[in-house]
C-alpha cells in the first residue's frame, strides 16, 4: 500500500511498517512516514516526538528539495509538483536552503541500523533489525527506551556503536545515559547493537 494511501485515514495514529511492502525502497524510510502521515504518532512501537517530527520533516524537505534540483526561486513549485505536503511543511519549517542542504543534514542527523542481539559476535545474530535516521543530540537513555520498545521486552540493555564498516573489535559501548549520542561518535552511517537480556536473565557478555 502506497504511504500516500494512508494521508486519508486521520484516525490512524500507529502503524506497524517494518519487514511490509510499505517500506520497500529508499523513499519509504522512517523520514518518509513521519512526513508523510502528519497524524501518526506511533511507528514500530516506537514514539514520535515532537522533537523527531520536526527534524525529519525538514529532513524530509531537505531530501526532496535535492531530489527536484530547481534553483532557489522555482525550488517549492518544484518539490509541491512532486511530492506531498510539501507547501505544508514550507509553511511550518520555511523553504530549504540549497547550499546548507548537505552540511546541515550531516551535522544533525546519522543514519543508523538498529539491531537488536544477545551478543555482539558472530554467534549472536540480530534478533530484529531496524533502520532510521538518528538525532545526533539524543540522549543515550531516550535511545535506550526506543531501544526497549523495539525489542519488546523488559530488563537490563547494553548499547553499543560502531560505524557501519567497523568489525566486532570495534564496537564502543555506550555506558553513560546522560551523554548525547555524538559524544561516541556517531558516524553517517552508523550501527546501533542493542544487546538484551538472554534466557538466564542476565544480559549476554561479548562474545
Amino acid at each position: 500500500m502506497p504511504i500516500d494511501a494512508l494521508c486519508g485515514i486521520p484516525s490512524l495514529r500507529a502503524l506497524i511498517a517494518a519487514n511490509t511492502p510499505i517500506v520497500d525502497g529508499e523513499n519509504h524510510s522512517r523520514t518518509h512516514l513521519v512526513a508523510r502521515l502528519p497524524h501518526v504518532t506511533k511507528i514500530d512501537r516506537s514514539e514520535v516526538t515532537a522533537i523527531e517530527r520536526t527534524e525529519l520533516e525538514r529532513h524530509y524537505l531537505s531530501l526532496c528539495a535535492a531530489a527536484v534540483g530547481a534553483s532557489s526561486s522555482g525550488l517549492v513549485p518544484a518539490m509541491a509538483a512532486r511530492f506531498p505536503r510539501i507547501k505544508e511543511l514550507v509553511a511550518a519549517h520555511g523553504a530549504p536552503r540549497i547550499a546548507q542542504l548537505e552540511s546541515r543534514l550531516k551535522a544533525r542527523l546519522a543514519e543508523t541500523v538498529i539491531e537488536i542481539a544477545c551478543g555482539l559476535g558472530a554467534d549472536h545474530p540480530p534478533l530484529a533489525v531496524y533502520t532510521r535516521p538518528l538525532i545526533r543530540t539524543m540522549l543515550v537513555r531516550q535511545l535506550r527506551a526506543l531501544v526497549a520498545r523495539l525489542a519488546g521486552r523488559r530488563g537490563p540493555i547494553a548499547l553499543y556503536v560502531r560505524s557501519a564498516d567497523g568489525g566486532d573489535a570495534d564496537w564502543a559501548l555506550m555506558d553513560n545515559d546522560t551523554r548525547a549520542l555524538s559524544f561516541y561518535g556517531l558516524d553517517d552511517p552508523c550501527v546501533v547493537r542493542a544487546v538484551v537480556a538472554d534466557g538466564g536473565g542476565q544480559a549476554a557478555a561479548m562474545a
